[in-house]
């Protein structure tokens, strides 16, 4: 019942300095210093007992209101509400009666007042604070069905947060501190849905502001670090958060919690580093620790697999500044997170911005070639195993065309590719000047058909012993009177 305390709390604080309605209108008094331990509590505002046409209900209010027993409090202030069920003081007194309730250990008759308290006022924000807490602890107990109403709750809470005035008795640290709180409350119930149904993105989000809102609270920071741990990619914050979580469970006696906490963290630990190496001295240093250390993701080494690799080469570098190798590693692996998802979307609107601005030039080796096409390896890998990732397509056929195993840079457009193997269509492809056949020596037959027009002179010698400057050697062997031609303007 920790938890119901805890709300309890939460919720009490918010009644203690709500304004009564009749006194909306007037300059809130100055609280009162040092009342003393026995001092009855007052009616916040100007409402006096002669403002009210019948005093008894004042009165009735009033004795109510300084009940010390919990559930006593709220026994008579569910009395005060059926005898004057058109009170001005009725939210007041429905919201004093939960707190009461919960103070006493009993959620259930709470949540009966708060469903009364909806109907009357649907925005109030500690009664739907109340539902989303209530919610989410029957669901973490097994109820699954409360959670919807749970998450109903928080949705409007946040909602109606915004125009939530501020109590005339409050001022606004104090203000700020109870806003803060209930969205603790709201951001804690939307985190575990999302937690949930393993949407650990969504749930890193909602419990990022639930655990600022209450950095000791043991639920939200524990699950907090489960949707950084298991998410992808893994976000290594998530271990500074499990070690926090195993301090806060220590500090409240509860050995068993800190244990089992310790066995899950420290199994994602071994699998994310390779070994337990570390672990145990992260969670003595962050015991003394409020907030992670700006360096600490990158104080855990790690030996990543592909897909985050693929990550965190975009985290390292702007996607317009990537190599094609890197542009090979971040599409390949596209399909196997949503992260690797949006990287691979910036990666592939970056190549069509950079081939839109100018020629794509691609270097490769030849894996396989014909006249019409070319099967080539960009990377280190690929090439090492003749393992084909590009395709290309000439904008003519070649001829003479390149030799296997050769390495060579062509000029043309990324049309598409596909994961699985990995390959890019590379269209309309010339190639580079460095890749022309090199001038010198015999021609061979058959003789080129087609050749490109790239400018780089070489000397025909014709059947009739003269010569002839053509534009580069192909063009001089689809000469068939050339019989040899050779590099370099005829003399």
């Amino acid at each position: 019942m920790q938890a119901l305390r805890w709300l309890a709390l939460v919720f009490a604080a918010a009644c203690a300095v709500a304004p009564l309605h009749a006194s909306a209108q007037a300059p809130a008094q100055p609280p009162v210093q040092n009342p003393g331990p026995a001092a009855p509590v007052q009616a916040p505002g100007s409402a006096q007992r002669s403002s009210f046409a019948n005093p008894a209900e004042y009165d009735s209010y009033m004795a109510a209101l300084n009940t010390k027993d919990p559930a006593r409090k709220a026994q008579a202030m569910e009395v005060f509400i059926a005898w004057y069920p058109g009170s001005i003081l009725r939210l007041e007194a429905h919201e004093q009666a939960i707190s009461a309730w919960q103070a006493a250990n009993q959620p259930a008759k709470a949540d009966v007042l708060v469903a009364r308290l909806l109907q009357i006022d649907p925005d109030n924000l500690r009664a739907l604070a109340n539902r989303a807490y209530v919610g989410r602890l029957k669901a973490s107990g097994g109820e699954a069905a409360a959670l919807a109403g749970a998450v109903t709750a928080s949705q409007r809470g946040l909602a109606v947060m915004p125009k939530w005035q501020k109590p005339a008795l409050l001022d606004d640290a104090g203000f700020a501190k109870v806003k803060e709180q209930l969205a603790g409350v709201f951001n804690g119930v939307l985190g575990f849905a999302a937690l949930q149904e393993k949407d650990y993105d969504k749930a890193r989000v909602y419990y990022r502001e639930a655990v600022a809102a209450d950095p000791t609270n043991l639920q939200d920071v524990y699950q907090y670090a489960v949707a950084q741990l298991e998410g992808s990619p893994v976000d290594a914050l998530g271990f500074w958060y499990g070690a926090r979580a195993i301090a806060i469970a220590r500090a409240a006696k509860s050995d068993s919690a800190a244990q089992d906490i310790d066995r899950y963290v420290r199994s994602r630990y071994r699998v994310y580093r390779g070994s337990e190496e570390g672990w145990d001295a992260i969670v003595t240093r962050v015991a003394n620790e409020s907030a992670p250390p700006a360096n600490f993701k990158k104080s855990i080494p790690r030996a990543m697999t592909p897909p985050e690799q693929a990550l965190q080469v975009l985290e390292d570098n702007e996607p317009n500044k990537l190599t094609p190798a890197q542009w090979v590693l971040v599409l390949r692996h596209r399909d196997v997170s949503p992260a690797n998802k949006r990287a691979a979307e910036a990666v592939w609107k970056a190549i069509g911005e950079r081939q839109g601005a100018s020629r794509l030039k691609m270097t490769f080796k030849v894996v396989s070639v014909t006249p019409e096409r070319i099967e080539g390896a960009i990377t280190d890998e690929a090439q090492a195993g003749n393992l084909v990732d590009i395709e290309v397509t000439p904008a003519r056929p070649l001829n003479p065309p390149p030799s296997v195993g050769t390495k060579i840079a062509m000029f043309g457009t990324l049309s598409e590719y596909r994961t699985q193997p990995f390959a890019f269509r590379f269209v309309r492809a010339e190639l580079a000047p460095e890749s022309m056949p090199v001038a010198g020596g015999q021609c061979a037959d058959p003789r080129p058909q087609m050749c490109t027009k790239d400018y780089r002179p070489a000397c025909g010698q014709l059947r009739d012993g003269s010569r002839k400057t053509y534009g580069n050697a192909c063009t001089a062997c689809s000469d068939p009177q050339v019989v040899s031609q050779g590099a370099g303007a005829c003399p």
